[in-house]
């Protein structure tokens, strides 16, 4: 903001001194013509010998027609003189500066004495002494030469007028577009903070020295909003992590009791609310991996993930596949330990809420997306008052029965910079596709 301020500074100061100087060369131009002019014609009009000087009609004459039409006007008056400093002739009022100041050359000289310009033009003739006369005019009286200024000077420089106008506009239009580029770039790094991405702060430095108390202050928001964000995180964690003791004491007496339908419901109970827990502590998890971004190789990553979860596949009587491209694909970008969270609540979804025999199919696309599939009865979407979307399977009356796993996959993902897919396949069954960035140079390499 400070070098457009000097910018505007600098043109503010340089274009009128510019036309000051303008002003002031023309009129010094014009004055000097006019001087010499009048000073010829005077010239032209003396008698060649000094005897012949004194009151005669012609030079009575020449007072009248000459010295008092080109000298009486605008206080200017005239002296010619010789060698010795001899006044020879005089027009117009007494002389105003000592005539030793005034310089004799060889040639006509201009020059400034106070409020007076004064011209020096020698009188050369041919076997008489030498002779100077000076001009002198009266700026503080000016008249007619005011006239004559202004309309040489509007003639010649009359484009400087426009010119500094468009050159001001230009100016602030250049000052405009720095400082809104400014506040554009702004706002599009407050568009990124979110619920998934509270680590944005706006760079004050990039700002207006005016609008950096406000980014500044909007950093130190984020900053207590981050704290209590990552607080709650961390509650949401302990208090699971409580649970799970008195669920574990719960599910061993339960074991421990005679075989009856009651027993099976509790035990089911327990271990819904288990998993409830464990989805609780993943969630919470997501705060500690945030933002550890690198890249993977995903066909590494769904591979050892299939076969991690290929023994609870098949102990609920479920089949799980695993199809990698024929071409090997690129590698992504995300957080490995959420995205292995990531794919086994999908997976863990797919086998709780499909009838027995269902097959899991999980696969790497050729760009490195991942998309986990089953032939069960799908999805159902619901919308609520805030047009917010819920989905559930397909025959279940609870709405968030794929909800809290999904949830925390939706959330993983969108932390990891990609986006999720939800639907249902043509064939039936329910449709998950992770799309995830491709991996840069600046991405860090997968950990070994």
């Amino acid at each position: 903001m400070l070098s457009q301020v000097i910018l505007m500074v600098a043109t503010a100061t340089i274009l009128p001194i510019l036309l000051v100087y303008f002003l002031s060369s023309t009129a010094d131009g014009l004055i000097s013509a006019e001087l010499a002019r009048d000073a010829r014609a005077i010239a032209a009009g003396t008698s060649p010998g000094p005897g012949e000087l004194g009151g005669s009609s012609d030079e009575a004459a020449f007072l009248q027609g000459n010295a008092v039409r080109d000298t009486g006007r605008s206080g200017r008056r005239f002296v010619v003189y010789d060698a010795s400093g001899t006044i020879v002739r005089q027009g117009g009022d007494a002389m105003p500066i000592p005539l030793s100041g005034v310089p004799r050359g060889p040639g006509p000289v201009f020059l400034r004495h106070g409020r007076y310009d004064v011209l020096s033009l020698p009188l050369a003739r041919a076997g008489s002494a030498p002779q100077w006369i000076v001009m002198v005019q009266d700026r503080t009286v000016p008249e007619e030469i005011v006239d004559d200024v202004v309309t040489s000077f509007l003639s010649r420089f009359v484009w400087i007028v426009p010119a500094s106008l468009l050159a001001s506009l230009l100016v602030g239009l250049f000052v405009v577009r720095q400082v809104t580029d400014k506040f554009r770039r702004t706002a599009a790094q407050v568009d990124a903070i979110s619920t998934h991405r509270i680590d944005v702060r706006l760079p004050s430095d990039d700002l207006p020295t005016e609008a950096a108390p406000l980014a500044s202050a909007i950093n130190r928001v984020l900053d207590r909003l981050e704290a209590g964000y990552r607080y709650q995180g961390e509650f949401v964690g302990n208090v699971a992590h409580e649970l799970r003791t008195p669920l574990a004491l719960i599910s061993l007496r339960t074991e421990a009791l005679d075989p009856s339908p009651e027993r099976e419901l509790i035990l089911r109970a327990v271990e819904r609310a288990n998993h409830v827990v464990r989805q609780l502590m993943e969630l919470a998890a997501i705060d500690r991996h945030y933002p550890e971004i690198e890249s993977i190789d995903a066909c590494v990553l769904v591979r050892d993930i299939v076969g991690l979860m290929a023994p609870l596949v098949f102990r609920a009587d479920h089949v799980i596949a695993f199809v990698e491209p024929v071409a090997r694909a690129p590698l992504v970008q995300g957080v490995p330990g959420l995205l292995q969270i990531a794919l086994t609540n999908l997976i863990d979804n797919a086998v709780r809420h499909t009838p027995a025999g269902c097959t899991i199919t999980v696969s790497v696309e050729p760009d490195g997306g991942i998309v986990v599939e089953d032939d069960g009865p799908g999805l159902a979407v619901e919308t609520d008052r805030s047009e917010s979307r819920r989905y559930r399977r397909e025959g279940t009356n609870r709405s968030d029965s794929a909800g809290l796993g999904l949830s925390i996959v939706e959330r993983i993902v969108t932390v990891c910079g990609g986006l999720i897919e939800i639907g249902n396949r043509p064939s039936g069954g329910a449709r998950f596709a992770i799309r995830l960035l491709a991996a840069t140079e600046t991405t860090s390499r997968p950990k070994s």
